[in-house]
């Protein structure tokens, strides 16, 4: 990424060597003319001392340059860590104590002083960090509507209007969701997830369903949400495709969102696996029995894909004790270990009598040692 006064370093660079390209095109012409009898020597000699002055004259700049940019660049970094403990302390010493915060404008440093604090505290506190940052008119939004903004000030201003959580700021970021570069898109994804309240949950929702962003950048987005990503997951059942799908799937067990574990079941018969696997994983953790879809589950633990069989194994638990018992003990004859395992284990929480039975009886030797295995960790553990 840029630092503020990379560019000029970067335009002065380009001088240097447009300079050198110059002087040396230069040489190579005045050289080329004494070889073919068109310049004297002295015409030659002096061409040759000013390509050396220049370069001399450009690595000195060049020098200069860099050394002044170093020194300037260390001051400010001291100034502004100098700074930002002193806001940072008298914020925190007005927002405990009830006195007033030092008054606006407040410079960058204190801004973000105060996105610490907003970051750092919720409920009344968080609220009231939100005023200040209103009273001190930060520029990130205005910067994100610049034309002239480079790629890393839109990425800081897109970072920080996430941390500040700033709901009237929402329209600044969601334009970015369409924007041609992935890095911006995602950045812009995270923030207007922490911003967005209300109705601007829903214009997220559906700014996410042409972003194209992957899908798990998308359940990052609906992580962050939290409480608030329920609309959102619906939306990307309802309309979204298979990234999106898969993603409100593992927001709903991840968030534990029981209102839809209901919409969850019809996806245990969806095309592709990876979203079979992502509704098996939500009814698991929801702990949400597959009313109506048990010979669908029992289906998975027939499939080729090993990690469908091993999420079945593992929801077997939450289906009638009868046809789970069976259902697991058939699965410790899986030739997947991983599979064996999760069928140890489901069958260590739904019937450990089984599982001691299975120690001594199971037909199967693999079977009947990883049953032991678990049995064994159980005692450990209990």
């Amino acid at each position: 990424m840029w630092r503020r006064g990379e560019r000029p370093y970067a335009l002065l660079v380009f001088l240097v060597v447009a300079l050198e390209a110059l002087a040396l095109g230069g040489l190579v012409w005045v050289f080329s003319g004494r070889l073919l009898g068109a310049f004297d020597h002295p015409m030659a000699r002096l061409h040759l001392l000013r390509a050396l002055l220049l370069t001399a004259l450009a690595l000195v700049v060049l020098g200069a340059y860099v050394l002044v940019y170093h020194a300037y660049t260390a001051l400010k970094e001291a100034r502004d860590k100098a700074l930002y403990g002193r806001y940072l302390s008298a914020f925190t010493e007005a927002l405990f104590s009830g006195t007033k915060p030092p008054p606006p404008p407040w410079p960058e440093p204190a801004l973000e002083a105060l996105l610490h604090l907003r970051e750092t505290l919720k409920g009344e506190m968080g609220e009231k960090v939100a005023r200040w940052l209103r009273r001190g008119r930060p520029p990130w939004a205005l910067r994100l509507k610049s034309r002239w903004a480079s790629r890393p000030e839109r990425l800081e201003a897109l970072e920080a209007l996430g941390l500040a959580r700033l709901p009237e700021t929402l329209e600044a970021i969601l334009p970015y969701l369409e924007h041609r570069d992935p890095v911006l898109r995602l950045a812009a994804a995270r923030a207007a997830a922490r911003a967005a309240q209300g109705k601007g949950v829903l214009h997220l929702g559906e700014a996410l369903l042409k972003a194209e962003l992957p899908k798990g950048a998308l359940l990052e987005v609906l992580l962050l949400l939290e409480d608030r990503a329920e609309p959102v997951v619906a939306l990307f059942l309802e309309k979204g495709g298979r990234g999106e799908v898969w993603a409100a799937l593992e927001a709903i067990g991840r968030l534990h969102l029981h209102g839809l574990a209901k919409r969850v079941l019809p996806f245990l018969e969806a095309e592709d696996p990876e979203v079979q696997a992502a509704a098996l994983r939500a009814l698991a953790r929801l702990g949400y029995p597959p009313v109506g879809h048990e010979d669908v589950v029992l289906g998975l633990l027939r499939r080729e894909e090993e990690f469908l069989r091993v999420h079945a194994a593992r929801l077997l638990p939450l289906l009638p004790r009868n046809l789970a018992r069976r259902a697991l003990w058939e699965a410790l004859k899986d030739p997947s270990f991983y599979v064996r395992r999760a069928a140890a284990e489901a069958l260590a929480s739904l019937d450990l009598e089984l599982l001691r039975k299975a120690v001594e009886a199971h037909p199967d030797p693999y079977g009947r040692a990883m049953a032991a295995q678990v049995l064994l960790e159980v005692a450990w553990n209990s």
